[in-house]
């Protein structure tokens, strides 16, 4: 646009200086916008390691602060662009005044809600980045990367790919925070579907070995917390048991969950445990009829 621009001065007469100008004008105003918002990022960003990369996040200060340089370098382009073309007349005129505020009053349902709620979440903090959070309405299970003012970047702990949400998608959805638990980590818990007739002593030995081999496998899991065994439901065919853990790497939650299940299946094959739900019925024989 620039090089477009200083080509058409050579061949206007009479507009050569105005569009030079404006030339100038929007280029130097770009390059001190951006000066502007590096250092910004430096001063009040922060640079954070996730999974082992890093990245530059924006804080609540740094966003107020570049809001505020682009408004600020918005309204000096259209001051000076107006004062270079002589137009300074416009600024009396109402009828344009009362345009720019049609125009900003018109669009403020596109980027008012996305910037405010932008705002909110970085002020309060809850889902810095790095944290691990679920989203049941998104069905995501992800950790965040950034959040910006029109919109915060998961990345899927299932996929690994980038999911990008509005900022008013987020705020009016139901988090779960599942990094701000306790220090000693986050309980999870994997499930189990045993037959009827096996003897609580070798599910116990089942789980418990299940959950020694894991730690012994993964440094994600807490070994100095003890497992947590509880028979959760005896259903219409098959008796549900339940295993807690403490962990302590959420970003190696799903890892973990399989790792446990494979372990869980080697164990159960070797001891003839049934894992399977299997599908069972009382029958009851009177005479030589079977009901």
């Amino acid at each position: 646009i620039l090089f477009s621009l200083y080509v058409a001065a050579l061949f206007i007469e009479g507009w050569s200086k105005q569009i030079s100008l404006t030339g100038l004008t929007f280029l130097l105003a770009f390059i001190t916008s951006h000066l502007l918002h590096i250092f910004i990022l430096k001063k009040f960003g922060r640079e954070k390691e996730i999974d082992g990369v890093n990245y530059h996040t924006e804080t609540y200060q740094s966003e107020i602060f570049l809001l505020l340089v682009t408004l600020i370098a918005l309204i000096s382009v259209i001051l000076v662009v107006i004062n270079i073309w002589g137009m300074t007349d416009w600024l009396k005129a109402t009828s344009v005044l009362g345009i720019l505020a049609i125009l900003v009053f018109s669009t403020k349902d596109v980027w008012v809600p996305d910037n405010i709620s932008g705002l909110i979440l970085l002020y309060n903090g809850d889902i810095e980045p790095g944290a691990v959070v679920k989203i049941e309405e998104q069905d995501l299970l992800a950790i965040v990367v950034q959040t910006s003012l029109t919109r915060t970047i998961f990345r899927d702990l299932k996929t690994r790919h980038h999911v990008v949400l509005p900022n008013t998608v987020v705020r009016n959805s139901k988090l779960e925070i599942l990094s701000k638990g306790p220090a000693s980590g986050l309980l999870e818990f994997v499930y189990f579907n045993i037959a009827y007739g096996t003897p609580v002593s070798e599910v116990e030995a089942l789980l418990n070995t299940v959950w020694q081999k894991a730690c012994e496998l993964s440094n994600a899991l807490n070994a100095e917390k003890e497992p947590e065994i509880s028979l959760v439901e005896t259903g219409d065919h098959a008796v549900c048991w339940r295993l807690g853990y403490k962990l302590k790497n959420l970003y190696q939650m799903l890892e973990v969950e399989c790792l446990i299940n494979r372990i869980a299946y080697e164990y159960a094959e070797s001891h003839q445990i049934d894992l399977q739900t299997p599908l069972t019925h009382n029958v009851a024989v009177n005479n030589d009829a079977v009901v």
